[in-house]
This record gives structure tokens, C-alpha cells and sequence, in this order.
């Protein structure tokens, strides 16, 4: 079920990794305009979706580590919301950019993080 949702937002990520992160900006941020990428985002952004597309349909085993990687990333989110996003908008902004993020975004960050959290301890749980 989660593996063609995150299927379709990679192949998002890949094909147009501007689109993709354009329409994140104008949910997440009160200054979207006023704010510039890093010259390497893009290209980032694609390489993320690639390697997440082949780690995901690689194996069942690549797969399942994948869903771990996701609970990882997720404790982090959930347990550090602010500190997560915040580190995101320094490495993907300039030095001259501001991010000024909307109320919800560190609770739904902590929300998505506890989102993988439970993909991880599902996977785990169903190792075992």
C-alpha cells in the first residue's frame, strides 16, 4: 500500500523536482518568494527520489530497510520538530534567505514523523 504512494511521489521527485518543492514551499512558508535554493537542491532532490525508487523496488529486503531508514528519520522529527526543520531550511537556503514557516509545519512534522515511526515498528513488528 505505502510502496506505490511513495512510488509516485519519487518519480515526482525525479521528474520535476521544481514543481515538487515549489508547491511545498507555498504550503509551508508565509515568504516562499523571498527565499532561494542552494544550487545543489535540485539536483538533490533528484538523486533522493532515484536512490529512494531503487532502494524501494530493489528487493523485499531493500524495501524493509527502507521502511527502517523511515523510522529513523521519523524519531528524529518527531522528537526534534524544530530543530529538524530548521536544519532543512539551512542546508537547502541561501545565506541571504529567511525562511518564515507557517504555524503547522512543526506540528505536522512531528505528525509525519511519527508517521514513519509507526512504518518502522509495523516493519519490525512483522519481522519478527
Amino acid at each position: 500500500m505505502l510502496r506505490p504512494l511513495f512510488t509516485t511521489i519519487c518519480t515526482i521527485e525525479v521528474l520535476a523536482p521544481e514543481a515538487l518543492i515549489t508547491t511545498a514551499e507555498r504550503l509551508a512558508l508565509d515568504n516562499s518568494e523571498d527565499c532561494d535554493w542552494r544550487p545543489w537542491v535540485t539536483p538533490g532532490a533528484r538523486l533522493e527520489g532515484l536512490v529512494f525508487l531503487a532502494v524501494m523496488w530493489r528487493s523485499n529486503e531493500s524495501y524493509s530497510a527502507f521502511k527502517k531508514f523511515l523510522g529513523l528519520v521519523g524519531l528524529l522529527a518527531l522528537l526534534y520538530p524544530r530543530a529538524y526543520v530548521n536544519y532543512g531550511g539551512k542546508v537547502a537556503y541561501t545565506t541571504g534567505s529567511t525562511p518564515e514557516w507557517k504555524p503547522w509545519v512543526y506540528t505536522g512534522t512531528r505528525l509525519v514523523g511519527l508517521l514513519y515511526v509507526l512504518i518502522s515498528l509495523d516493519e519490525l513488528r512483522s519481522e519478527s
